[in-house]
């Protein structure tokens, strides 16, 4: 069966560059990836596909011989002379980078362009790094944490302990060297890139290094004032409320935040809800409308 084009398969063009290339690969890879489709073998095949596009366009000798040659550059239907030989200077030429050129009957010049070629294939290269994406939970972000996990590599499923630095934010990379593809010619091997995204809490938010949070607090509370009680993940503790409170008022307490992979601590903001009473008996309505009245 005949390989489709890398860049039809990917949904790029020649003119893509390679970040877009990765953008492509990364989107398609999470679709296909054998993980989210246990049992298909279509699916798989797809990924299987996808990744050898991707490995040969994002390295760029590869996709320059291939943008050059087509599939024929890397499955030696090209070692021959065959059509190249046909041609005039155009094939023969391009195809040996000019080493040859006939003069007089003879041919001169040195075997520049047939070296070349060879020393490229033999050349020492750092294998492809491997990108993927781990989800962890809003504490273990905030708090760090360690995991196994479990990823195809090279070929294979692999465990990894991963230790998640306390303070990571979305979009932040843990970086394993060594730990991606394998190197060509003996080159060492690359590297192993998680990119980290959090799972949102039910009540906690992150605003860069500060976490935020609500606390509710009842009526008579927020106008006479008062305490409140505030649970920030393993601890808790009494917030003053002042007298007349309004809802959606904000109290920062300094360095109860995110303290940071470079060991910045933010802050807490605490945004005050205060919430209505519902189910009132007769007497406590009759004491709203005597107060009311006094408004």
């Amino acid at each position: 069966m005949s390989k489709r084009d890398y860049y039809n398969v990917l949904g790029v063009s020649k003119t893509n560059s390679e970040k877009e290339i990765r953008k492509a690969y990364k989107k398609l890879a999470m679709k296909y990836h054998p993980d989210k489709n246990p049992g298909d073998a279509t699916a798989e095949d797809k990924f299987k596909e996808i990744k050898e596009a991707y490995e040969t366009l994002t390295d760029t000798d590869k996709r320059r011989q291939y943008d050059q040659f087509g599939h024929a550059a890397f499955d030696g239907s090209r070692g021959g002379f065959g059509d190249h030989s046909q041609h005039s200077n155009g094939g023969f030429d391009d195809f040996f980078g000019g080493g040859f050129r006939q003069q007089g009957g003879g041919f001169s010049g040195g075997f520049g362009g047939f070296e070349d070629i060879f020393s490229r294939s033999n050349r020492v290269q750092k294998g492809q790094d491997r990108e993927f994406t781990l989800t962890v939970d809003f504490v273990d972000a905030v708090q760090g944490a360690e995991k196994v996990v479990e990823l195809p590599i090279n070929g294979e499923q692999k465990k990894i302990n991963v230790k998640i630095p306390a303070g990571i934010k979305d979009g932040e990379k843990i970086r394993f060297s060594g730990k991606g593809g394998i190197g060509v010619n003996g080159g060492p091997a690359g590297d192993l890139l998680l990119v980290i995204t959090t799972r949102s809490h039910a009540f906690l938010k992150r605003d860069g290094d500060n976490l935020v949070c609500t606390t509710h607090v009842d009526m008579i509370t927020a106008t006479l004032g008062g305490e409140a009680e505030v649970h920030v993940l393993d601890s808790h503790f009494k917030l003053k409320i002042p007298t007349g409170t309004q809802s959606g008022r904000k109290f920062k307490i300094p360095g109860k935040g995110v303290t940071n992979r470079k060991g910045i601590t933010g802050d807490l903001l605490v945004s005050i809800q205060v919430d209505t009473p519902t189910n009132l008996t007769e007497q406590q309505q009759d004491l709203l409308q005597k107060f009311r009245s006094t408004l």
